[in-house]
């Protein structure tokens, strides 16, 4: 750790031992939060979807589609950014969540460095619907209580129609990835 990361959680579960089934809405930062904020699905967005990517190795960080999320960010006044994604390979068993957030971290880092800074992560490891993953909008929901964001003013960018139905759900704007290529 290096410094960067501060470590609040909420963890919501089904069982005192079950680290599989939580939702976690986590801070990066401890900046003041704005009341505009920019909302990202993780995999296909500023990474490539490879299928449940976690060897920091194999990342394909999607560097030129994170330059154009900084200037939609600038261009529509947005104060704060942070990552909704679901992450079911913990509960699939495919790594532990301890892999999860090193290579996660890594990510932020990664963003960070570019100019895209990330302030929070809510991320729903359930494998299973339930209110935190999408296309629920428990994750959208938990942020923006938090956050305080105006929903009018906020966007959510994602690249599936889970993605867009929570953003719909909560009454946030959507912009498809593919806007960004």
């Amino acid at each position: 750790n290096d410094g960067w990361w501060s470590c609040n959680s909420i963890f919501m579960g089904f069982g005192k031992w079950d680290s599989t089934m939580k939702f976690t809405f986590k801070l990066n930062t401890k900046d003041n939060f704005g009341k505009k904020i920019l909302f990202l699905d993780r995999d296909g967005v500023v990474i490539e979807d490879t299928g449940y990517p976690i060897e920091i190795d194999n990342l394909e960080i999607k560097k030129n589609t994170i330059k154009k999320l900084i200037d939609f960010k600038e261009q529509n006044s947005l104060s704060n950014c942070g990552f909704v994604t679901n992450q079911s390979g913990v509960s699939r068993e495919y790594f532990f969540e301890k892999k999860f957030w090193e290579t996660h971290e890594y990510i932020i880092k990664r963003c960070n460095d570019l100019g895209l800074e990330i302030d929070f992560t809510c991320v729903n490891f359930f494998m299973n619907n339930n209110y935190f993953r999408k296309p629920n909008n428990g994750m959208l929901e938990t942020a923006i209580s938090y956050t305080g964001a105006i929903r009018e003013q906020s966007f959510m960018v994602g690249d599936k129609d889970t993605d867009m139905a929570a953003a719909k759900k909560s009454f946030l704007n959507y912009e498809d990835i593919s806007y960004f290529l």
